[in-house]
């Protein structure tokens, strides 16, 4: 396993300098701030005692005892364990902050403040600090002080509402996709704040609430239902606007198509050599492509029988045409373009050779993938070095500091 070494960032970036302390489990937190330390921020994981995250305990009996959700989120972080229910821990965390230009937590709403650690009281001696919550359904309202994982927010926000094939048989996004666009809320208002600082030099808190977010994504379906009555429903892959627009079989492999305008379905039709589909009144327009979508795949259904899936994305995309194959997890890894953009990195866990997942951005002037730290393999890997390059700690005060219980 990599280790940083001392005083040394994670990944050249534009955040290099800013340093952010996270008091973080699960994913709603994590995937935002290692956004931030991809972007080359130090960022200082707090765990407790024990296990740590909770979510390195979500593993199989086929993972080695390794947790794909801890994999997935922690890259280029250092790892600190702090017994915040010691006072000797909750005073290095205090120290750690002071130094800090940012905090990000997504404790239960009340827990940071009963530890002293909320950004009221923090702020009467650091008043340019930033500071992020990340829960549930947000710090203020009826509902603020209940549990909150990604399924429930999906329940709860409307998007199993409209996920799935029918209204007996909801859906849910096969990825954590709540907790993942919270945190990206997160690392965008955080990094706006982090400019606002620099211009203002004023601190700011920012309250990110996964029901807001979820509910934010419903925006489509909350204006058609306020314009026509008519209540979403799930549809499987297909639009409610547009048609042909979902995912067909063919004679091989499963792909998605989507006509967006008139001059597509003309193209389409064409390619397709069944021009005579543009001329049925049926399929004139998009709104009556819709209201007989399943009469129009009626008509499509047989043509696409005959086509190889491939060589049919290949057709249609060679036409300018909107389309894909559906990809599962071997094919993602393989894939032409992640490879292209140097998507991926090679990574060793305990022996495992992994390829993982990189950044899903390119800058310029930053460092490549392969530069990638690995996660933390232990809770508190990193504390020495965090001590000494953020409070200057020395040996033997770091030693102190464990005996006395302050890191766990």
């Amino acid at each position: 396993m990599m280790s940083y070494p001392s005083g040394t960032y994670p990944v050249a970036g534009p955040l290099n300098g800013i340093k952010i302390i996270a008091f973080e489990h699960a994913w709603a937190a994590p995937y935002g701030t290692m956004m931030l330390a991809d972007m080359g921020a130090d960022v200082v994981k707090v765990e407790p005692p024990g296990t740590g995250d909770h979510v390195r305990a979500w593993t199989r009996n086929d993972l080695d005892g390794l947790s794909p959700h801890f994999l997935a989120v922690n890259r280029n972080k250092r790892s600190i364990v702090l017994d915040l229910k010691s006072p000797e821990g909750l005073a290095t965390a205090k120290r750690l902050i002071a130094e800090a230009d940012a905090v990000v937590e997504n404790f239960s709403p009340g827990v940071m403040r009963k530890l002293g650690l909320d950004y009221d009281t923090l702020t009467e001696s650091h008043p340019d600090l930033v500071y992020c919550s990340v829960s549930g359904f947000g710090e203020t309202g009826p509902y603020s002080d209940r549990r909150a994982y990604d399924l429930l927010i999906q329940a709860e926000g409307g998007l199993l509402s409209v996920t799935g094939t029918d209204e007996e048989s909801p859906a849910k996004v096969g990825t954590a996709v709540v907790d993942v666009l919270a945190a990206m809320v997160a690392a965008f208002s955080l990094a706006s704040a982090l400019r606002g600082k620099e211009a203002l030099g004023q601190g700011r808190y920012i309250d990110v609430s996964m029901l807001d977010v979820a509910a934010s994504t419903m925006a489509f379906n909350i204006f058609s239902y306020g314009l026509s009555g008519v209540m979403p429903k799930p549809i499987g892959t297909a639009h409610p606007l547009l048609a042909p627009y979902e995912v067909y079989s063919t004679a091989t492999t499963p792909v998605a198509i989507a006509i967006l305008t008139e001059a597509h379905w003309a193209t389409f039709c064409s390619v397709l050599e069944r021009e005579d589909l543009c001329t049925q009144t049926e399929f004139a327009t998009a709104p009556m492509r819709v209201s007989n979508r399943e009469l129009l795949n009626e008509q499509l259904r047989p043509i696409f029988d005959k086509w190889d899936g491939p060589e049919l994305v290949d057709t249609l995309a060679g036409a300018g045409l909107a389309c894909a194959s559906v990809n599962d997890v071997a094919a993602i890894l393989e894939h032409p373009q992640l490879h292209d953009r140097d998507f991926f990195s090679e990574w060793n866990v305990r022996g495992h050779d992994l390829i993982a997942p990189g950044a899903p951005w390119r800058m310029t002037g930053n460092a490549k993938q392969p530069q990638d730290r690995l996660p933390a393999d232990r809770p508190g890997q990193h504390a020495a070095d965090i001590l000494r390059d953020w409070i200057g700690a020395d040996s033997a005060e770091i030693d102190d500091l464990s005996a006395r219980g302050a890191l766990g």
